[in-house]
């Protein structure tokens, strides 16, 4: 059992501790109402510039998964409450959450480029290793990583300890990312109301509210554990 499993059952247990508390304490604020109010507050004060900065940010954590997706998506949905009408261009947002996503990424190049004697006497990741067997695949594995939540720093980090290219890191990572961030930002327009009044209604108190809030956020763990332990090499055969 590794870290990542040890995290997972960790955090388990503490949704499973937050359910019973709730009926203790009805009254307890909801962390999810809590998080949704949170990026809200954000995407209005800073607009593009906070999904610039959220991306930036989330990206830059090498190797910890970092939920910045928030933003982008309820950019996209925000709307004007006097005339209904959308506040943000979900193009423009994908852009500008790009173009941080990918500032942040190069972090971890950057990191493997400086400390890459320590990093090489490591054992190479899985992806790595697919690269230096497929080189001609590793533009698409890297818009792959990019294009979707899979953390991208497995990959990055030991191309910057082999000295790889940064340009030949950065295209395809940016491509993939606008893509992505994007797609992000067009679900928050088509389904922001939804998720606010799932949100709301979740974390309205009672027996049925809070359990279903509690069970979303074993989803979105389980998710992230999903996304941290798959790897691509089993995809190659």
């Amino acid at each position: 059992m590794d870290k990542i499993d040890i995290l997972m059952i960790s955090t388990s247990m503490a949704l499973a501790g937050y359910w019973f508390i709730t009926f203790c304490f009805p009254d307890i604020i909801s962390p999810m109402a809590a998080a949704y109010d949170w990026l809200v507050d954000i995407s209005l004060t800073m607009g593009y510039s906070g999904s610039f900065i959220v991306s930036l940010l989330g990206n830059a954590t090498v190797l910890v998964p970092f939920p910045y997706v928030g933003v982008p998506y309820i950019l996209g949905g925000l709307k004007d409450p006097n005339t209904s009408q959308y506040l943000f261009d979900p193009m423009i947002v994908g852009l500008a959450a790009g173009a941080g996503a990918l500032i942040g990424e190069m972090t971890g190049y950057l990191a493997g480029y400086i400390g890459g004697s320590l990093i090489r006497d490591d054992k190479r990741s899985s992806f790595l290793q697919l690269v230096e067997q497929h080189p001609r695949l590793t533009p698409i594995v890297l818009w792959f990583l990019a294009a979707t939540p899979i953390p991208d720093d497995v990959l990055i980090v030991p191309l910057g300890a082999s000295k790889y290219p940064w340009w030949k890191v950065a295209i395809p990572q940016f491509i993939g990312k606008w893509m992505f961030l994007t797609a992000i930002s067009w679900a928050g327009r088509l389904s922001l109301s939804f998720v606010e009044a799932f949100v709301v209604g979740a974390s309205s108190g009672g027996v049925i509210g809070r359990t279903v809030e509690t069970i979303s956020m074993l989803l979105v763990v389980l998710v992230l554990y999903i996304i941290v332990k798959f790897d691509i090499t089993k995809l190659s055969g």
